[in-house]
């Protein structure tokens, strides 16, 4: 069955995410998602789909970002599968739509945070690993309560 991947941009597509995107981020709540994706696309955040028919088996949400330490790049903010359509090759597809927009914008790189259950995955791809360690606090728990 061919896969198809597109950008989602309706917000009854938007919100028809959800369920697949709260597996990977289990913070989400269903009536605040909406408002949330569209807060993040004012800042350039794109979400894309992966299709069989008409079923999503797999989601992406990516930025074009520009820093100090990596200058112009894609990063991929969320990449997710449905658990059933894990090892098909879904994963792989829509990075490899996404190398292809990225390519077609300019951008050499594609940078992400990886969790370490996934970092296998992103092995095969080509990634490569760096010693930073992503981290957070509560602003509340550094100012000691204050």
């Amino acid at each position: 069955m061919p896969l198809r991947i597109r950008e989602l941009s309706g917000d009854r597509e938007i919100a028809a995410t959800f369920p697949l995107m709260r597996v990977l981020r289990d913070r989400l709540r269903e009536e605040t998602f909406l408002s949330e994706v569209r807060r993040q696309q004012e800042e350039g955040y794109r979400l894309f789909g992966a299709f069989e028919d008409e079923r999503l088996v797999a989601l992406a949400g990516v930025r074009r970002s520009h820093t100090f330490a990596r200058g112009e790049h894609l990063f991929v903010d969320d990449l997710v599968t449905v658990e059933d359509a894990r090892g098909k090759g879904h994963g792989r597809a829509l990075m490899r739509e996404l190398a292809s927009r990225a390519a077609s914008e300019g951008l050499t790189r594609i940078y992400l945070d990886s969790r370490a259950t996934a970092k296998g995955f992103y092995e095969t791809l080509g990634f490569r690993f760096h010693t930073s360690i992503p981290c957070w606090i509560e602003v509340e728990e550094l100012l000691g309560g204050a």
